[in-house]
């Protein structure tokens, strides 16, 4: 077969302008805002056609009979382990003879390096394990960056093209405007992913200092102020962190705190009310949320590093020797706090009351991770390169990209698989299948039926019970999964950047008292507005209602 091979002189026109969303935000949305694009990206010369460099099998093994080597950038966390010697893709690359080479970045410094590898001339074969809008796959899919998949799908990839015909929501989320699939995502049914931000504070806190489990905002505000000034831990340090969280983070942040005050956000800052779209951070209630988190903050009752520590940093105050934190947002905290802490001292902590007797809690329309795989125009066996994608739909291949490792994390049952409590080197199952299974940077599908199959482990099984203790609290309406057009996509990404720079802004002012919420609030409105917030949400509400049709 045939395929297009985009020459690197082309693609290096606009290399400096290629940005693509960082990994990592778990929001697992598929038309989040992008950067803009340029014109010369929209104008590039026809493709030049070159075969393949290596005959490829159909069907069997190996996919090729001469082993072949390709290059991976590969957007990770501070918790993945390496990639190249995790044996999922060590197996896959022996049953193949499909070699990936992966090359590992960081989430914070994602978009520069990848534009200093554009600039450089060195094009990878392939992106895995980003978290790409479909703006960004849109744009450069057609642009030439990215293949075109749909005819290597039908040919080459009989596990994901089962799957789409099962799941047709799925193929109309991955296929753009123009007709074509330029990405592969990663597929999860896990329910509890739809609540996937929870809060946790220390019961033996509570307990050493006579203090009952708060429920109110007010309630709260006293129990951090114990925290903070009577010494829970007994080391004689002032050295608690009473309440911590990483702002703009889906799983660790502040997005669903403001459900006290009767507002909820998300990475879009938009939410449902009686049918309508607003956005979020425009509502009197936020202004509200942000002046009682000002108050903590001023008290020393939040961590003073809020605004600036990375994941790793927030991961690591959650594992000194002295226990330091009293409350912290977390997907589960078990990889901040260690498993043994966790289960010992900490509890769950329900959304909090607020001064008007709001308590709603944020959920998410998840399961759809898109851009986890693209396959780019300087690969010289995408034939080969599908075939390795494809193997990792099978389903227990795609339990061990995600789960961890048979043997290891993972036993296999007579009716499925067992995920353990204990892993080897004493780390927790999440901690040991994030160091040896890419997690939720990998690719595959993990449907209902297969997690009927799965024994979940004890920080997943937890999981799951405080998804029923949140749910009464979490919102009935809410964005579902959907994906834009190509107009609204370009209209969205040309406002959304102005718009999520300054309320971040402004937020970090607020909060540490820089500035005032109630003397600044009417010209914030109004710059919202200079910066057509109303096209913004008039866009995902016509979106929306169309969703329901």
């Amino acid at each position: 077969m045939v395929r297009k091979k985009k020459g690197l002189c082309i693609l290096l026109a606009a290399a400096t302008a290629f940005s693509l969303t960082a990994c990592g935000s778990g929001s697992g949305a598929a038309d989040s805002g992008a950067g803009e694009g340029t014109q010369a990206q929209s104008e590039q010369a026809p493709a030049e056609e070159t075969e393949s460099a290596s005959q490829v099998n159909a069907t069997g093994y190996p996919v090729v009979d001469v082993p072949i080597e390709l290059d991976a950038l590969t957007c990770v966390s501070a918790m993945s382990g390496d990639f190249n010697s995790m044996p999922v893709f060590v197996e896959l690359a022996e049953k193949t003879n499909v070699n990936v080479n992966f090359d590992q970045i960081q989430p914070e410094v994602w978009d520069e390096k990848i534009n200093l590898i554009l600039s450089s001339g060195d094009l990878p074969d392939l992106i895995y394990g980003a978290d790409m809008d479909a703006s960004d796959i849109m744009k450069y899919g057609q642009a030439g960056y990215f293949l075109p998949l749909n005819d290597l799908i039908e040919e080459y990839a009989p596990n994901i093209s089962r799957l789409l015909e099962e799941r047709p929501n799925l193929a109309r989320m991955i296929t753009m405007d123009d007709g074509n699939i330029y990405n592969i995502p990663f597929y999860d049914e896990f329910l509890p992913e739809n609540i996937p931000d929870t809060m946790f504070i220390n019961q033996t806190w509570l307990d050493t200092l006579g203090l009952d489990m708060p429920t109110t905002t007010e309630e709260f505000y006293q129990v951090l102020k114990a925290f903070k000034e009577q010494d829970p831990n007994g080391n004689g340090i002032a050295d608690e962190i009473p309440f911590n969280f990483l702002p703009g983070n889906t799983n660790l942040g502040d997005y669903s705190l403001y459900g006290s005050f009767g507002v909820l956000d998300n990475d879009k800052h938009l939410m449902v009310k009686d049918g309508q779209v607003l956005f979020s951070l425009a509502q009197e209630g936020y202004k509200e949320a942000v002046k009682y988190l000002n108050r903590l903050y001023t008290e020393g009752l939040i961590d003073p590093e809020v605004f600036t520590q990375d994941r790793s940093q927030y991961s690591s105050k959650g594992k000194q020797d002295d226990m330091t934190v009293g409350v912290l947002v977390a997907y589960t905290p078990e990889n901040f706090l260690g498993a043994e802490r966790t289960y010992e001292h900490y509890t769950d902590l329900l959304p909090l009351e607020g001064p008007d007797g709001d308590r709603l809690w944020n959920r998410y329309d998840m399961g759809y991770y898109m851009g986890r795989v693209v396959i780019t125009s300087a690969n010289p066996n995408p034939e080969a390169t599908m075939r390795w994608i494809d193997e990792q739909f099978d389903e227990e291949i795609s339990v061990r990209l995600h789960w961890g490792e048979i043997g290891q994390n993972i036993e296999k049952t007579e009716t499925g698989w067992k995920v353990l409590d204990e892993a080897p080197d004493g780390m927790s199952s999440d901690e040991y299948r994030f160091q040896n299974s890419p997690a939720y940077h990998g690719t595959g599908a993990i449907l209902k039926e297969t997690y009927d199959k799965i024994e979940l482990a004890t920080d997943k099984a937890m999981k799951a019970e405080r998804y029923e203790l949140y749910d009464p609290y979490a919102a009935t309406e809410y964005l579902p999964a959907m994906r834009l057009s190509e107009d609204d996509e370009k209209e969205i990404s040309t406002i959304f950047v102005d718009i999520s720079s300054y309320v971040d802004q402004m937020k970090a002012k607020w909060i540490t008292g820089e500035s005032d919420v109630e003397s600044d609030w009417e010209d914030y409105l109004k710059a919202l507005e200079k910066m057509n917030v109303s096209r913004y949400v008039e866009i995902y509400q016509n979106a929306y209602d169309a969703s329901l049709e």
